[in-house]
């Protein structure tokens, strides 16, 4: 079975769209095989997907599919998926039915952060319903918050200087709910990417770069040491 990782925020603007295309890139570096999953009406995936192949950037071992309905992405999740290591899901915001069989199929949900209360507002609902999600499957699913598109004076407001301490009442009102050491950075390579220019992992490696690299590499271990780590609890029962 592959690892399911959906992005899931209730934001527009979160940084779903570019988290998913960060890891998928590395997983695909990887030599696994990746499928990203638009589900999103707006569609940002399908829009990166068109610019890279227009400039001829797109990236080796991932594939790109569309699943705008809740009985294409259980098709998806129960067959197609199959053929590949890793798949990761970009959710719609406010489209419950579909958020809610995205969330059911998932491995872990990941919700980016930005330090504003709009976003820690929206990391609380995603926290909440896939905890409910949750319940009703009998199946532990471990929800992610990142930050992410920090400055050093965003480090200053008050609204990320509570991040912290929501997700640690998340976790104390019984919420599987985790705050990723990895904070991604405010890098204008991440928004190079989504011009059309493929994954970050195609870029060349000038200082800017490798320092990015650093941070979605230390991402993704993030991620799997996480679901390592609900692996042995699950075990220890």
């Amino acid at each position: 079975m592959p690892l399911c990782i959906s992005a899931v925020s209730g934001k527009g603007g979160a940084g779903k769209t570019t988290a998913a295309i960060l890891i998928a890139g590395e997983y695909a570096l990887q030599g696994k095989r990746v499928l990203l999953v638009d589900a999103d009406g707006r569609q940002n995936l399908q829009e990166w997907w068109k610019r890279s192949e227009a400039k001829d950037n797109l990236p080796e071992n991932i594939e790109l599919v569309t699943a705008a309905r809740q009985t294409a992405i259980e098709q998806l999740l129960e067959n197609d998926a199959n053929r590949f290591d890793v798949v990761l899901i970009d959710s719609p915001g406010q489209d419950t039915v579909l958020r809610d069989a995205i969330i059911s199929g998932s491995d872990i949900v990941l919700t980016p952060i930005q330090p504003n209360q709009d976003e820690i507002k929206a990391a609380g609902q995603a926290a909440a319903d896939t905890a409910d999600i949750s319940d009703k499957l009998g199946r532990l699913i471990p929800h992610a918050n990142l930050v992410t598109r920090i400055t050093l004076p965003a480090r200053a407001l008050e609204a990320y200087r509570l991040i912290r301490p929501f997700v640690e009442n998340l976790r104390e009102g019984g919420y599987d709910s985790y705050l990723l050491e990895t904070e991604l950075m405010e890098r204008n390579c991440y928004r190079e990417i989504r011009n059309g220019y493929g994954t970050l992992q195609m870029l060349d490696l000038t200082d800017p770069v490798k320092k990015a690299r650093a941070e979605v590499m230390s991402l993704v271990q993030n991620i799997e040491d996480l679901l390592s780590g609900q692996k042995e609890v699950a075990a220890n029962g």
